[in-house]
């Protein structure tokens, strides 16, 4: 019996030890007060984190601008690269034994097309708009014409049951077969259709290559200071041409004069290029730009006495003349040497 309340008792104790091990502990004056905020410290949380997100859309707005503004400004640079890209195209075309049709008369002759050209130019281009180009053919060249149609541009129709291919590149090769035919177009129409498929590869890689180019450009992490040095050098580079493609071998009697002046220097004949004053370019050498000008310049002296009976006076003329010589080379030497101080 003694046994038995003793354990009993021993019972009661572990339970009372146990509840009171397990029951809430009565929280401090500081312990988990962040976890319940109350209404001025919910308001203050909420502030901030408006704040943050005014904040970054901010921040998300100037940096769509930014990257709108990059696009806009490459999307120029991309035309004025292909515009140039056309221009050079269009001089070597000129250059060659077959020069190119200008602009203006392809526009002209355009503009003088019959109803029937200008109805099968609106079809092929429409044809050249689809996103597949699809085509007839055999059975028995089928192996041949998906090959044509390319590796990655190679579409067939289930539902018209025809091939295909989304690149304009490989429209010649097919319809140079003879063995697939464009759908929906006349067979007269293949050249033209050849033709303008050949126009929009060349804008195509004209694009390509000016965005290429731009990528490139914007890879290169120079200063403001090194992108001015390189406009400079092209836009030197781009006179130097002009100046190849418009230079004129002086003549003996041109160098004769210009020695007898003292202006035979080769780095001071380069410099009078610069030179607006001297006139046109295009057609003479240097040597001969400059005793133009200077002879002009002996012409204005003559001229202020042309009223004058001394006029008559070839001894006080020839004085008038070596004056307004001498006058004119001190004048072009002031002239190149500000044009160098530019």
């Amino acid at each position: 019996m003694r046994l038995l309340r003793h354990v009993h008792a021993h019972k009661r104790l572990l339970k009372k030890t146990t509840m009171a091990t397990l029951a809430p502990t009565a929280p401090t004056a500081n312990g988990g007060a962040f976890l319940r905020p109350d209404a001025t410290k919910q308001a203050e949380l909420r502030k901030k984190a408006d704040e943050k997100l005014r904040a970054k859309k901010a921040k998300d707005k100037v940096d769509a601008a930014e990257r709108k503004r990059k696009r806009e400004k490459d999307k120029e640079r991309i035309a004025a690269i292909e515009e140039e890209i056309v221009a050079n195209k269009a001089k070597r075309e000129a250059s060659a034994t077959t020069p190119s049709e200008s602009p203006f008369k392809a526009a002209v002759v355009a503009a003088r097309q019959s109803p029937e050209d200008a109805e099968r130019d609106e079809r092929c281009n429409a044809y050249l708009d689809e996103r597949e180009m699809l085509g007839h053919s055999s059975f028995d060249a089928k192996d041949l014409i998906k090959d044509l149609c390319g590796d990655g541009t190679r579409v067939f129709n289930m539902q018209r049951k025809l091939w295909g291919t989304t690149s304009h590149e490989r429209l010649e090769a097919l319809i140079r077969t003879c063995l697939w035919q464009p759908f929906a177009m006349e067979p007269e129409w293949n050249e033209r259709l050849i033709e303008l498929a050949k126009q929009r590869t060349e804008a195509l890689h004209r694009k390509t290559e000016a965005t290429l180019m731009v990528k490139r450009e914007d890879s290169m992490a120079v200063s403001p200071e090194e992108t001015k040095r390189i406009a400079d050098e092209r836009e030197r580079g781009k006179r130097a041409a002009l100046m190849r493609e418009w230079y004129t071998p002086p003549t003996e009697q041109d160098q004769a004069r210009v020695k007898a002046l003292g202006l035979d220097d080769s780095k001071f004949l380069d410099k009078t290029q610069g030179l607006i004053e001297l006139g046109p370019i295009v057609g003479l050498s240097a040597e001969a730009r400059v005793m133009r000008w200077v002879d002009f310049q002996v012409g204005d002296a003559r001229f202020v006495y042309e009223r004058d009976p001394r006029y008559w006076d070839d001894e006080f003329m020839s004085t008038v003349e070596e004056n307004g010589r001498t006058g004119a080379v001190a004048n072009l030497k002031k002239m190149v040497g500000a044009l160098a101080a530019v």
